[in-house]
């Protein structure tokens, strides 16, 4: 995945795939909800974790967590 690009990452988006990745030593699904905004939900839940399980990000949230997602798989 090492051409993989945040462009790219948008355009799958945007075609209704749903996205899995690791960021923070946590594992969540990613997907488009409307412009600007996805809904993020945390999949690794942990007994005490400050991590909010679901949340609504914007794109500027987006493309500053890209360069540290790590093992992005698709879900149709």
């Amino acid at each position: 995945m090492e051409n993989y690009t945040f462009e790219r990452m948008k355009k799958d988006l945007n075609d209704g795939f749903v996205l899995n990745f690791d960021y923070n030593n946590n594992r969540y699904r990613l997907f488009k909800v409307n412009d600007n905004c996805y809904s993020q939900e945390l999949m690794t839940i942990k007994e005490k974790s400050p991590h909010a399980v679901k949340s609504l990000i914007s794109h500027k949230a987006l493309k500053e967590m890209y360069p540290f997602m790590s093992n992005i798989e698709y879900e149709p």
